[in-house]
């Protein structure tokens, strides 16, 4: 059957609310102090900018929703991910072949996605941390390398609360029949073997196309702030092809729904004590958010990233006008790519 996108996607599984997993006070504290003391920092020494990005930093390192929960709770798994590609999109910030250098980077780290499931975490990290970090430095004009520094020394606050805050761990019970874990060269080979076919490199070829084609379009309207566009690209693409991409749905409303919500913040005041209040509580619902709902995770994170990245630039119009139709455009974008490579697999496919 074609790869119909929305012709069977149910609404229920769109808005649903889950109650299964359980909120963690814990998460909600990292959450609340990653956001608050920097921004309450910023705020006291007059420079609220410097504390927004540190705060955003924080967050961001928190893990998303398609992190597995113990995957979630290790720094290391998070950080070494962010702190490279923050590194790299330092690098190459303000070079006129930066878009080229990031898409072949993220289209390698996508490539290598497959090798084993931590990797693969990894890999999705890094490719998000490096647009985003991208998209953050060329707000950021001649201050890249200080916005780079605010926003790894977020991803370090980060670390540090949660080793802080980090559970007294009981004794590991050994389990009574040890799993059979693939050794490296296993590994090597399997991965070897799933690069032999189309299905394959179904995640490097939408990931680079779709960055690619949202590079051209922001750089055929320079006057628009269509750099959201490879944002929302890079936010959007799973690595597997959905069949029902309810998460790419949820992702890409969630979104547009958030650029409402910055809209609704940002005409009601400019005060920076104000802005800091709404970030702050934002950060502190987002973990809640998480572990609920994917639509409301993308709706409460897309203001504070928003409001961080726009800080200081007079509210209009036409800006968050701008955010709406990039979300639109990048959703299209990877909906459409979606159903491209879901048709060409399924026709490589043997006995399809």
């Amino acid at each position: 059957m074609a790869f119909g996108p929305f012709r069977t996607l149910p609404l229920g599984a769109t808005l649903h609310w889950s109650r299964a997993a359980p909120v963690d006070a814990r998460g909600i504290a990292v959450a609340a102090l990653g956001m608050t003391v920097p921004v309450l920092a910023g705020l006291a020494l007059g420079r609220a900018e410097l504390g927004f990005t540190i705060g955003l930093g924080a967050m961001l390192l928190a893990g998303g929703p398609d992190s597995p929960a113990q995957e979630r709770s290790s720094p290391a798994s998070a950080i070494l991910p962010a702190a490279l590609a923050l590194t790299t999109a330092t690098a190459i910030a303000g070079f006129a072949w930066a878009d080229p250098v990031m898409i072949l980077l993220a289209g390698v780290a996508a490539a290598i996605s497959g090798y084993s499931r931590p990797v693969g975490v990894a890999a999705v990290r890094f490719i998000i941390y490096l647009v985003l970090s991208a998209t953050l430095l060329e707000g950021a004009g001649s201050h890249r390398g200080g916005a780079a520094l605010a926003f790894g020394l977020g991803a370090l606050w980060n670390v540090a609360i949660r080793f802080l805050l980090a559970p007294r761990r009981a004794p590991a019970t050994p389990p009574a029949q040890p799993a059979r874990i693939p050794t490296p060269p296993q590994r090597r080979a399997h991965w070897r073997r799933t690069l032999r076919d189309l299905a394959g490199w179904q995640f490097p070829i939408r990931i680079v196309a779709g960055l690619a084609a949202a590079s051209v379009l922001r750089h055929l309207w320079p006057s628009h702030h269509f750099g959201w566009i490879v944002l929302t690209v890079a936010l959007l693409t799973q690595r597997p092809i959905e069949q029902l991409p309810v998460k790419t749905v949820q992702r890409a409303l969630g979104t547009a729904l958030g650029v409402a919500l910055t809209w609704a913040i940002l005409t009601s005041t400019t005060a920076p004590v104000l802005l800091g209040a709404a970030i702050c509580l934002l950060a502190t619902l987002a973990p809640i958010a998480r572990a609920r709902s994917y639509l409301a995770w993308s709706t409460i994170s897309t203001p504070v990233i928003l409001l961080v990245i726009d800080l200081g630039r007079p509210v209009e119009t036409a800006l968050l006008v701008d955010r709406l139709v990039a979300t639109l455009c990048g959703a299209a974008i990877v909906l459409s790519g979606n159903a491209a490579l879901d048709r060409l697999t399924r026709r490589a496919a043997p006995g399809i």
